[in-house]
């Protein structure tokens, strides 16, 4: 099982299972706002109280500096891009989409089964299934690393 972006390079974050871990955002009316930044913020503000005027530079050059490691190399993730929901009964084989709503891990859907019970089978690389309404809202991501 290889699994491709577009791109044609192999997912950051591919799990044996075919789950991609992704990174965290913020995306606000399309535009993602990378978790990166919230470590900066969290480096600079707590320490702000400490009165040292470089110190809150300092620590939000190394919360990057940490939080870059942590998704390149210790627990890597995908930066994935959240695009407009839509039913699962549309997805397409190929297709990424996040697994649990709007945050989270990322699948690429294998193949689509409507049951004559009226749930929607989903299978995704590397053997998951699973199975919901046909109207059930998914949340379709494109995967940028």
């Amino acid at each position: 099982m290889t699994m491709r972006l577009p791109a044609g390079g192999t997912p950051r974050g591919l799990c044996p299972n075919g789950i991609v871990r992704t990174t965290g955002w913020l995306q606000v009316e399309g535009t993602p706002i990378s978790s990166g930044l919230w470590a900066v913020l969290a480096g600079l503000f707590l320490t702000v109280p400490f009165g040292v005027p470089w110190l809150p530079f300092l620590f939000a050059a190394l919360a990057f500096a940490a939080w870059k490691t942590w998704t390149l190399w210790v627990r890597p993730s995908s930066r994935a891009l959240n695009l407009e929901p839509k039913p699962a009964a549309e997805l397409l084989p190929g297709e990424w989409f996040r697994l649990y709503g709007t945050a989270g891990p990322v699948g690429e859907v294998d193949a689509l089964q409507l049951d004559p019970d009226g749930w929607l089978r989903v299978w995704l690389h590397g053997g998951r299934e699973l199975t919901m309404a046909p109207g059930y809202p998914v949340r379709p991501v494109e995967l940028r690393d």
